[in-house]
């Protein structure tokens, strides 16, 4: 993945100070932003240029930017929820309340408002974000029933694919962190988003019976195998294969799958929610929020607003997007023809909120401990351990009884 800084300046007044912008890219992204930054650089005189980084640097170079004012640029690209928050709490960025307000942003981000906010103001602004569910092979599917409506007929379908020797559930959980997506959806399926944030950033115990609930839940695959025995030893690119060829069912994953899937694989792959359950609340959905915001020592904030306000357009957002593979999160937007991706803007346009995943809706002081536990508990469904040592965790890093 790379890191494009960048730098703006007035095409009729270059000797002004250079107004820089920080963006993470992969390397096949750099393109669809170029394109997008020329349009900027045609509509407001505003001339682009890029320094490129790489990820790493970039990702110890940013609190560099927001905490220690070292060259910092006037907008950076960054991730939703609690890693905004860190630097917001800070008072390390600028609030763009005003602007939010006077554009009437509530009427195309409301949806992901609260992903972007903290306490009374709004501190970025949603540029991406893609959607996560169920990825499985349609002709298996079909071959079994269907797809299932539900939680329950999930777990039937499962015995269905297993007694015939399909395994039902593909993980890869080498790097720990695709198992967090099983106690999120879970979680946010029995319990809903509220409850959610407020278990990420450790204002609940984790021996709470709502969180047992989610247990009990997850066991339900657990315990009759249904996962892959060998999902420590996989990451999430090596159980692809496994649902190529038919040995795999399902695998619960987010959009990005689909950049992997061969062509010739790619119109056999469906996509489904994650099932509802009994007295699911909702519909709350997982859907990573990448973010633009200004830093509080930006040499050129009016600028800055300017190019926040470029980027939240509704036809800006449809035109990077549809080329980067992912989603716009102004709602007026519009979404290209891939079947896996309008399946995802359907999902997301009727959500009641998104969640960010495990890892950006808590600090990763927490996240480092959990993460490693949820992944462990696939393989060994011990429930009452689980708890103790999330509890133990969440009392280190939060500081609570």
């Amino acid at each position: 993945m790379l890191i494009l800084v960048f730098a703006t300046a007035p095409l009729a007044a270059a000797q002004t100070a250079e107004l820089r912008v920080g963006v993470m890219l992969a390397p096949k992204q750099r393109s669809p932003y170029e394109a997008i930054f020329s349009r900027f650089t045609e509509e407001s005189g505003i001339k682009v240029r890029s320094i490129n980084l790489p990820n790493a640097e970039y990702k110890s170079t940013l609190p560099q930017w927001l905490l220690e004012g070292k060259n910092t640029p006037d907008v950076v690209f960054w991730n939703a929820s609690q890693r905004l928050v860190y630097y917001a709490e800070r008072q390390a960025l600028v609030p763009i309340t005003e602007l939010w307000m006077q554009d009437r942003l509530d009427a195309h981000f409301s949806h992901v408002k609260s992903a972007v906010s903290w306490k009374d103001d709004v501190y970025g602004l949603p540029i991406s974000y893609y959607h996560w569910g169920l990825y499985y092979r349609k002709s298996l599917i079909d071959k079994y029933g269907g797809v299932p409506a539900s939680w329950s007929d999930f777990l039937t379908l499962c015995e269905k694919l297993q007694e015939s020797g399909i395994t039902p559930i593909g993980l890869g959980a080498k790097n720990h962190w695709p198992a967090a997506a099983w106690f999120d959806y879970l979680n946010l399926r029995l319990h809903g988003l509220p409850f959610h944030q407020s278990l990420l950033t450790g204002k609940v115990s984790f021996h709470d019976a709502r969180v047992q609930k989610v247990l009990i839940e997850w066991k339900r695959l657990i315990d009759p195998a249904y996962f892959n025995s060998d999902s420590a030893a996989l990451d999430w690119h090596e159980v692809l294969p496994f649902l190529y060829h038919k040995k795999v069912a399902f695998t619960l994953m987010g959009n990005f799958v689909a950049t992997a899937l061969p062509p010739d694989v790619a119109p056999d792959i469906g996509f489904m929610p994650f099932p509802t359950m009994k007295n699911s609340v909702g519909p709350f959905e997982e859907a990573p929020l990448d973010v633009l915001m200004v830093p509080r020592r930006a040499q050129h904030p009016a600028h800055a607003l300017k190019f926040i306000q470029f980027m939240a357009r509704a036809d800006i957002q449809s035109r990077l997007n549809e080329s980067l593979g992912f989603l716009p999160p102004n709602k007026s937007s519009s979404v290209g023809n891939d079947a896996l991706i309008r399946s995802g803007a359907d999902l997301l346009r009727n959500a009641k909120g998104v969640a960010q995943y495990f890892d950006r809706d808590t600090v990763p002081a927490f996240e480092a401990k959990a993460v490693p536990l949820l992944a462990a508990f696939v393989r060994n469904g011990n429930a009452k351990e689980l708890s103790d040592k999330l509890e133990q965790a969440r009392q280190e890093v939060f500081g609570t009884p």
